[in-house]
């Protein structure tokens, strides 16, 4: 069977995928890394609102900052699961479409047979 049934589009959608969950996994370890940021960021204004210190006044822009990187990171990690999903359709419907070409093939090459059988049959 010819792997032309698989088409193009096919071989580059399934070269990308190692691609696409090897960047999810770096996001997802960003974003786990982001997350523990905040946390610590977090529990230490806390602790200097507690002892009513005046220093703390930098974290609302650090904590602004985490909350727009853990957006982005999310927003990322959201496309990379469309893709993902696009990628997996796009290759259940190759999958698909090749094994319809296979059936036919088989089907075509069986008659084939049988006439060649019964033109041979026929022509003694």
């Amino acid at each position: 069977v010819s792997t032309q049934s698989t088409g193009p589009k096919f071989k580059e959608e399934e070269e990308k995928t190692p691609q696409l969950y090897e960047r999810n996994r770096q996001l997802r370890l960003e974003l786990q890394m982001l997350y523990k940021q905040a946390d610590t960021i977090i529990s230490h204004a806390q602790a200097m609102k507690q002892s009513d210190d005046r220093k703390g006044m930098a974290f609302p822009s650090i904590k602004n900052n985490l909350r727009i990187n853990l957006q982005r990171l999310q927003n990322e990690v959201t496309e990379l699961r469309k893709r993902k999903a696009t990628a997996q359709i796009k290759y259940e419907a190759e999958k698909a479409n090749r094994e319809g070409v296979e059936k036919e093939v088989k089907t075509l090459r069986q008659e084939l047979i049988n006439s060649k059988i019964s033109s041979s049959v026929g022509g003694r």
